[in-house]
């Protein structure tokens, strides 16, 4: 541990008060160490084996002389030549420098004939337009006619606003007194609905605020009268449920139409 005898880097800030024994426990005692092992007392015995032996002498390998590391081996014949095709006799080998003059075997019969020009090929594309004219800044010809729309059927949209959707819409236009809970189901099961969900959120939402301020036109023409309360919250959520429909078909049937890609479901 270092002291104040070290230097006066180490040296406390402040000058102790006093100088007390620690509140901590003791350290353990460590057991002793076991003592060394004793080396056992006279010389070691060595036991010569019961079977004969060879004699060392017989061991020594032989000194006859050896191949000189120095000296190339001879070689006749390159093992990538060995064993190829030789001339016919009577004909003289052809230089390697030489270039072969003897045209090669006939392709007729392998290959199917092959046209020069494929036909209506446009070999020479058309030329570019001359800078700082018209054509020069006008798009490809391709370009300029947009695409149509794919077709969008009843049946599609359907099937993308769901039957959880519709259903409870179509029950709460002809049934006055289920369009309230109607309205509420189809508004929870709006969350299924895979294009464009924050706007068909939005649609319920403005769909609840005209409800709410009917209810508030209500109360401030009739006062607390729950009856004409409940067919006045009645009757607009009838009229929601038969504008919703069609609302809601349209934002879907915009997205298809566009060929948006389905949400993912969080």
């Amino acid at each position: 541990m270092a002291t104040w005898l070290d230097g006066p880097e180490y040296a406390p800030g402040e000058r102790p008060a006093a100088f007390v024994v620690p509140p901590v426990a003791p350290l353990a005692v460590a057991e002793p160490s076991a003592p060394p092992v004793e080396p056992p007392d006279g010389e070691p015995s060595f036991t010569a084996p019961s079977d004969a032996q060879p004699e060392l002498a017989a061991l020594v390998p032989a000194g006859a002389p050896g191949r000189n590391p120095k000296t190339p081996f001879d070689v006749s014949s390159a093992a990538l030549t060995a064993g190829t095709w030789a001339a016919p006799t009577g004909q003289a080998v052809r230089p390697p420098t030489e270039p072969f003059t003897a045209p090669g075997p006939s392709l007729t019969g392998y290959l199917p004939v092959q046209p020069a020009v494929q036909p209506h090929a446009q070999v020479n594309p058309a030329p570019f337009p001359a800078p700082n004219t018209p054509q020069w800044f006008a798009p490809p010809p391709d370009s300029r006619v947009p695409a149509a729309p794919p077709p969008v059927t009843i049946a599609q949209i359907w099937q993308a606003v769901t039957a959880g959707v519709l259903v409870p819409l179509l029950i709460g236009m002809f049934f006055t007194w289920l369009s309230i809970l109607m309205l509420a189901v189809s508004f929870a099961l709006s969350a299924r609905i895979p294009y464009r969900r924050d706007a068909v959120r939005r649609s319920y939402m403005v769909a609840m605020a005209v409800l709410g301020m009917v209810g508030v036109v209500s109360i401030l023409a009739n006062g607390f009268d729950a009856d004409l309360l409940f067919e006045a919250l009645s009757g607009g959520a009838q009229v929601a449920c038969i504008i919703l429909p069609f609302v809601v078909g349209l934002i879907v049937a915009s997205a298809l139409r566009a060929g948006e890609r389905p949400d993912r479901f969080a």
